[in-house]
């Protein structure tokens, strides 16, 4: 099951913040599809994730659309 989390309305740091605390909050196993607003979330979500040793699937949708699908 994969839940979908709308981020493009959170400019970071907070779009980090949130977009951490979702993932922390994944099962083993659980999928979350992460939607940022701009690059600069993006970036810096994404600079998380390697830190966590998490590699998301990432596709742009649209011009200021950013998908991140992380499996936990």
């Amino acid at each position: 099951m994969k839940r979908e989390y709308d981020l493009c309305g959170l400019i970071c740091p907070l779009s980090k913040i949130k977009a951490t605390e979702l993932i922390d909050n994944l099962n083993v196993g659980e999928s979350a599809e992460i939607i940022l607003g701009d690059a600069d979330s993006l970036k810096s979500v994404a600079q998380e994730l390697k830190t966590r040793g998490i590699k998301p699937a990432f596709k742009q949708d649209g011009e200021d659309r950013f998908v991140l699908t992380i499996t936990r």
